[in-house]
């Protein structure tokens, strides 16, 4: 059973079923008001209200052997604690962002205040009680250790993208590039959120310099908190294009359009969320200038897959030869691009990411003291992994080399 909310993502209206079951899994969505991603107020009221009508859901649905909560809505995992608690079901904790951590890194939350006491509280309780805490990468992990996590919990499953969804499309033949990319220019995309996480500094001043120059063609595509400044900032240059989110259907095209992409985060972040843009962009055979920290995971991934180019934030300069360098040899930008779609297959592909996770899920269903019916537990994940890779262990399953 899956509990979640009748929103999407960006505040877009569209009318989704109150429930319905796919491939097994019954979805119970609970209509709140969103506003999207913009108003705090409004968002924290949506929060409330989902957190009210979440707790009374998960009371009449049948009790589970295993309940894994998100960070998003913040505090949402004190249900994982409560069911923990209540129904002694395993608590498997998906941390996909650290709070409130970004909210004090950001400056919009005092690290005095009671918010942020309660907070932290709340999420110091999630990691106590909680079975197992999932992290998306190494120096998300390191930062949980130094929060004294128990080690032994901690296990690092990266995002994923589906290989199958998302693939490259041969430019001569990519409608998304022909409508909005004009012939024999190099063209860059940012695509995704453009959040008060992300740094877009080096990215401004390179593309001042490189404004109304028809060697390039920069496409800004998705929302955000920056999203006004960059456009108006950006959006007169006749190089420079914004475009809204695009539909699911068209991702491998919309990844595949461009010649480059771009990834920003502000090293302040780093271990405390990890931009999920990167597994699409690699599925999608697309090399990546990343602009932040080389300790950041984005930048741990590029080096090892070979897939792109680490900027520091600080050095809008080396923003700009990158992107020189790549538009007079643009053979090197295709290695990098089939380098990153290689090493995706070998580790990011959405059925590596979900087996891993249905084994470490199996693992703590048959953990002693959970409640609940060992076969139809069996039945459920089954559903997920067809293959029969039940019976192995999360260790067992094979790591490709680095080489």
């Amino acid at each position: 059973h899956v509990v979640a909310s009748s929103s999407l993502y960006d505040g877009r209206k569209f009318e989704l079923p109150k429930y319905e079951v796919l491939n097994g899994v019954h979805v119970h969505r609970l209509a709140i008001s969103s506003p999207g991603r913009e108003r705090f107020r409004q968002r924290l009221k949506g929060y409330l209200s989902f957190y009210l009508k979440a707790a009374l859901k998960v009371n009449v649905l049948p009790k589970p052997d295993v309940v894994v909560t998100l960070t998003t809505p913040p505090m949402i995992s004190l249900l994982g604690t409560m069911m923990r608690i209540l129904y002694r079901s395993r608590f498997v904790y998906w941390v996909m962002d650290i709070y409130p951590d970004i909210a004090m890194r950001a400056e919009v939350l005092s690290p005095w205040g009671p918010i942020r006491a309660v907070w932290s509280a709340i999420g110091r309780m999630s990691y106590l009680t909680a079975n197992k805490v999932v992290v998306l990468g190494e120096d998300m992990r390191d930062v949980l250790l130094r929060k004294n996590v128990a080690s032994h919990k901690i296990e690092v499953i990266n995002s994923w993208a589906s290989g199958e969804e998302v693939f490259t499309i041969d430019q001569g033949a990519n409608g998304f590039r022909k409508e909005h990319i004009r012939p024999g220019r190099l063209s860059v995309m940012y695509s995704g959120n453009m959040g008060t996480c992300h740094s877009f500094e080096a990215v401004k001043s390179t593309l001042g310099k490189l404004a109304d120059d028809d060697r390039f063609e920069f496409l800004f595509i998705g929302g955000g908190k920056q999203r006004p400044d960059l456009e108006s900032k950006l959006g007169a240059h006749d190089n420079v294009s914004f475009l809204p989110y695009q539909d699911r259907e068209k991702l491998s095209e919309s990844l595949s359009a461009p010649d480059i992409h771009l990834i920003t985060l502000q090293s302040r972040y780093d271990g405390l969320l990890v931009p999920s843009k990167i597994y699409g962009i690699m599925a999608a055979g697309r090399p990546v200038i990343f602009v932040g920290s080389e300790q950041n995971e984005i930048a741990r991934i590029i080096a090892r897959a070979d897939c792109g180019i680490v900027i520091p934030e600080d050095a809008p300069e080396l923003l700009h030869d990158a992107l020189e360098r790549l538009s007079a040899d643009p053979s090197e930008a295709q290695k990098m691009g089939d380098n990153g779609r290689e090493y995706f297959d070998r580790h990011f592909d959405k059925t590596i990411g979900v087996k891993k996770f249905a084994l470490l899920l199996e693992k703590q269903g048959l953990e002693p003291g959970v409640r609940g019916v060992r076969t139809l537990a069996h039945k459920t994940l089954a559903l997920v992994t067809p293959d029969g890779l039940l019976k192995d262990s999360v260790d067992s399953l094979p790591v490709p080399s680095e080489n």
